[in-house]
């Protein structure tokens, strides 16, 4: 017997909040690596990238929700 939740999405305030956190959070060091020329270790680059698309990713799932 199979059972299906076809209830729709809520949008959650931790997504909005999770999603602005990491996506501020990632442009600053991006910022901070190629405009004020600061040393920025590349696995700190490289992690802030990833946190620029998690934040993205949280934040389309918040609007993408009823």
């Amino acid at each position: 017997m199979k059972t299906e939740n076809n209830q729709p999405q809520q949008k959650s305030i931790w997504s909005l909040f999770s999603g602005l956190i990491f996506s501020g959070l990632g442009c600053y060091i991006v910022y901070r690596y190629f405009f004020v020329d600061d040393s920025v270790s590349t696995l700190r680059l490289v992690l802030s990238i990833a946190m620029i698309g998690l934040g993205a990713y949280r934040l389309y799932n918040y609007l993408k929700a009823e």
